[in-house]
């Protein structure tokens, strides 16, 4: 499928496209992707890979952003940055994914956003963007393993975990004249004020992280 043709599906996607409904699930962050680049084929524009970087919050209590961690940060949330290849398919959307990523925290300079690594990590899956590939559908998913070890003289030193991930893309898309994501339960919620980034919607990804037993 051309890259061009798939995305201009997507701006014209309406509600008769709209899933079955589906239980709704707790996930333990949300990222945003704040950059992509797609690199297509010399021939014929075919996808061929896309590197993206994503940022958003891990929430307290969860593999990544233990309870202990974030009581001494004194932070609701721990954040992350990560930097990820997906080679999906032309014709399936299904295809490797790899990357690293960092838990941040703030520095001195408190007006800034947070920068500091404290915890570093990669991941290897899958990332599957069939219903988009295919059926023009908004929607996403990757799953995969990740490890991780924190950094040494910061206060993440000695957390290290590694288990399994998996998550859910949410694509923006115009519905009603408004940027929005198709939630799971064939829904349609507007793209909020901070889900912009310099005027654009972006990508949103709703992610859980399992430490192996």
């Amino acid at each position: 499928m051309n890259v061009r043709r798939m995305l201009t599906g997507l701006m014209f996607l309406t509600a008769a496209v709209l899933g079955a409904a589906a239980p709704a699930r707790a996930v333990d962050g949300v990222l945003y992707e704040v950059t992509e680049a797609v690199k297509v084929s010399s021939k014929g524009g075919l996808f061929k890979s896309s590197t993206a970087t994503l940022s958003g919050d891990i929430a307290a209590g969860t593999a990544l952003c233990p309870t202990w961690l974030a009581q001494q940060l004194n932070i609701p949330a721990c954040s992350i940055v990560v930097r990820a290849t997906g080679r999906a398919d032309d014709v399936t959307g299904i295809g490797p994914a790899s990357g690293d990523f960092q838990l941040i925290v703030q520095d001195a300079n408190s007006a800034d956003q947070a920068e500091v690594a404290i915890l570093r990590g990669n991941i290897h899956g899958t990332i599957d963007l069939s219903p988009a590939f295919q059926k023009q559908q908004p929607v996403g998913s990757i799953t995969g393993r990740f490890t991780s070890n924190g950094v040494n003289g910061t206060v993440g030193a000695q957390l290290k975990v590694s288990g399994d991930f998996k998550g859910t893309f949410r694509l923006p898309f115009r519905h009603a004249g408004r940027a929005s994501y198709l939630m799971d339960d064939g829904t349609v919620v507007p793209v909020e004020a901070q889900e912009y980034s310099l005027g654009q919607a972006m990508v949103r990804l709703e992610v859980t992280f399992t430490p192996s037993k």
